[in-house]
């Protein structure tokens, strides 16, 4: 308390005619923005930089490409048995 001092017309203000222009707040929108746009690239860059390394050897290549055209295989056909698209089910034998 003794940090914030006791003074009354230091208060948060919401906005109006006292308050934060909207100008401010579009302003702190676009920034945050921008940060998000700049942290989704970075990431990107830090997954897809070693995977374009490993596209260099041939042989790593074709292990690359083979694990993710599987990953995109059983993703689509789990969420294809999700969505209803297929026909999938189960037979169970009882003996």
């Amino acid at each position: 308390m003794l940090v914030m001092g006791s003074d009354d017309h230091q208060k948060a203000l919401a906005f109006g005619r006292e308050g934060p222009l909207v100008e401010d707040f579009w302003d702190n929108m676009r920034r945050y923005g921008l940060y998000a746009l700049t942290v989704s690239s970075g990431v990107l860059y830090a997954v897809f930089q070693p995977l374009y390394e490993l596209l260099k050897n041939p042989i790593s290549a074709i292990l690359v490409l083979t694990i993710i055209g599987g990953g995109f295989y059983i993703v689509s056909q789990v969420v294809s048995a999700m969505v209803g698209i297929t026909d999938f089910s189960y037979e169970l034998n009882n003996y």
